[in-house]
């Protein structure tokens, strides 16, 4: 792996895991706004807008470390943040599925 690839991939990872601590705390020291139903929306909005950040990081690193060698940390480096951040988003539009057919049924 290049030296220049090596560079793309750890700089993501790093981003990745600064977009989701990001992410947290955005979410634990924002003030909730709005009244009502849509009070504290924001923290909510922020939140995911800093976890979408990290998918796009993760995305980059992916596609950047796809031709490590196996048994490379740059490899492990370059794939654990988008499973990671996939599944995330996966467990999110599943829970959300459920949740519009569960209502539809009962």
């Amino acid at each position: 792996m290049r030296p220049a690839t090596m560079f793309i991939v750890w700089t993501c990872a790093i981003l990745w895991a600064a977009f989701v601590a990001q992410g947290f705390f955005a979410y634990m020291t924002l003030e909730g706004t709005g009244s009502g139903f849509t009070r504290g929306f924001n923290r909510l909005a922020a939140f995911f807008q800093w976890e979408a950040a990290a998918l796009a990081a993760a995305v980059v690193s992916y596609l950047a470390g796809r031709g490590a060698p196996k048994g490379n940390i740059s490899r492990f480096a370059a794939r654990w943040p988008l499973y990671l951040s996939g599944g995330f988003f996966l467990v999110l539009i599943l829970l959300y599925l459920v949740a519009v057919a569960s209502s539809r049924i009962g």
